[in-house]
């Protein structure tokens, strides 16, 4: 019998924390230039914020996609 594997579930279990802090720092970037670009402090403090509730949302994902690859999926 064929076992499926799952390349994405395997990359973010393992590169997971990694790339939420990474995506969570490029929205903060993006905002803070945008901001300081236009002279819009509040874009940049929306931003802040922005990165901040993605940065829980995205470590709280990732744990919850190791704790089902942990109980449900096949070892290898």
């Amino acid at each position: 019998m064929n076992t499926p594997t799952y390349p994405v579930v395997q990359f973010l279990v393992a590169r997971g924390k990694g790339v939420a802090l990474a995506l969570s720092l490029l929205v903060l970037i993006a905002a803070w230039a945008g901001g300081l670009a236009t002279g819009q402090l509040w874009l940049a403090l929306a931003g802040t914020a922005a990165a901040g509730v993605l940065l829980g949302l995205l470590l709280s994902y990732v744990e919850v996609l190791r704790i089902i690859a942990d109980t449900l999926l096949p070892k290898y």
